[in-house]
């Protein structure tokens, strides 16, 4: 597959990326915007990341950007440290959850994300960026450290002086952004709750668990650790600190459908008349939530930057990805990991009940996660036209993909942005009405339903 995927870049750093290619990449984006431009520029802990780093920065100033260094810090400060204006445009070193080996570029040139017609334009630019590479860069460089503006900004946001927050909470930034930053910021925060971290080393090998904190295996050590200390709550944060997950007080980790209802619910009667932005991989039941409470519910395409720029261009109050992103209108529609958290510990203090009874209280759902199949690129917009005409009886929804409404519950079909294959995903309004779907739709698509039927039935065992 290429690197360039639909809302930014990813690829393995020894293989198939080349400081060539960041500084190729930094010259293609200044020169979008007026020579002494601001740029921002910073990158994760990864241990490819300082050199691609340095290359990108060589590029922005060979097209004249005044390049403003952030350096080695979580992803959600450098998008603060473009929201308080220090540079209309940022470029981030950085792979997020992805494994150790991989590398890949995020930007924000203006105020939308990139579409996909900006990243083929990047790699169009690249492809064909015939300026001399050797020629003596034009632009500035200076460093700048936000870590404390960003502290002051996080405890004027969150600190409540009638609200005495004593809970006990386990971190795990997993070797990424935010180890050896979160509790310290937090302590900041809530200064009578007791924070106690696990894996708070930064380390670009990821040596104590996958920078992925969306997978629930990864959460084991913070499940246990969370039982071990008594504790109200365990946060764990991605690679580069805009994702995060959690674990309630019985050590069980939250699927991304129970934490979207207990932050639905921290909002209390704020969402009438205002918008949520959320993944169409998301269950039915957390739209339903919102327009019991008056708000518009609005689906979107499973993906960083589209469920962003939706947030941006309908206003929505509150965003989710079932990946673990969050997004608030008052960051901009952006997301940030240790806003959320702060966001999650207040929302614990305000109610005055467990996470877990809060969790009990979302209701059941009946769901698959994503079922992958193999299909060639070429192949994969054939079998989605396919589903479109074996269902046209159905109601269908072409946000990402096809969606098709059943009696008992929905099938969605796309292709993964992520590797070369269909991703599936079905929900019913009960187990039995769950297993109508999928058995419906496999045997109406011979050429891919016993495949898929079997990867259902594995999964379901699993979570069984």
């Amino acid at each position: 597959m290429t690197v360039y995927k639909p809302c930014d870049i990813r690829g393995d750093a020894a293989k198939e990326l080349t400081p060539a290619l960041y500084r190729s990449w930094g010259r293609c984006l200044g020169r979008r915007l007026a020579p002494g431009t601001p740029f921002l520029v910073g990158g994760d802990v990864r241990e490819s990341t300082p050199g691609f780093v340095e290359a990108l920065i060589e590029g922005l100033r060979q097209a004249g950007m005044a390049v403003v260094d952030l350096g080695i810090v979580p992803t959600p400060m450098i998008h603060f440290a473009k929201r308080q204006g220090y540079g209309p445009a940022c470029a981030i070193v950085t792979a997020s959850h992805n494994p150790p080996q991989i590398n890949g570029l995020k930007w924000m040139v203006g105020d939308l994300p990139p579409t996909e017609d900006d990243v083929q334009r990047l790699k169009t630019d690249a492809e064909t960026d015939s300026r001399p590479h050797d020629r003596a860069p034009a632009g500035s460089r200076r460093g700048l450290d936000v870590s404390s503006e960003y502290q002051q900004w996080l405890t004027s946001v969150w600190q409540d002086e009638s609200l005495p927050v004593t809970c006990r909470v386990v971190l795990d930034p997993g070797n990424g952004c935010w180890a050896g930053r979160a509790r310290a910021y937090l302590m900041r925060v809530f200064p009578e709750a007791r924070f106690s971290p696990i894996h708070d080393r930064p380390d670009g090998r990821f040596p104590e668990r996958d920078p992925d904190c969306a997978r629930p295996q990864q959460l084991a050590r913070l499940s246990q650790a969370v039982s071990k200390a008594q504790a109200d709550l365990g946060i764990a944060f991605d690679g580069d600190g805009d994702r995060v997950a959690f674990v309630d007080n019985q050590a069980t980790p939250l699927t991304a459908e129970e934490a979207t209802w207990v932050l639905l619910n921290s909002f209390s009667s704020g969402l009438k008349d205002e918008a949520f932005v959320y993944d169409i991989k998301f269950s039915d039941r957390m739209a339903e939530a919102v327009r019991s409470e008056g708000g518009r519910a609005l689906a979107e395409r499973s993906g960083h930057a589209f469920i962003r720029t939706r947030m941006i261009r309908s206003r929505a109050l509150f965003g989710a990805e079932i990946s673990g992103h969050y997004f608030y209108r008052e960051l901009a529609g952006g997301d940030d990991g240790l806003f959320t958290a702060c966001r999650m510990i207040t929302c614990l203090a305000r109610c005055g009940k467990t996470l877990a009874s809060l969790r009990k209280a979302c209701p059941p759902i009946f769901m698959t996660p994503d079922l992958r199949l193999a299909v060639e690129g070429g192949d994969q917009q054939k079998v989605i036209e396919r589903v479109r005409l074996v269902f046209q009886e159905y109601p269908q929804s072409s946000v990402d993909g096809v969606r098709v409404e059943f009696p008992q519950g929905w099938a969605l079909i796309r292709s993964s942005v992520t590797e070369a294959g269909l991703t599936c995903r079905f929900e019913g309004d009960s187990p039995e009405g769950l297993h109508q779907v999928v058995k419906d739709f496999c045997a109406r698509m011979p050429a891919l339903g016993a495949e898929l039927y079997e990867r259902y039935e594995r999964a379901m065992k699993g979570i069984r």
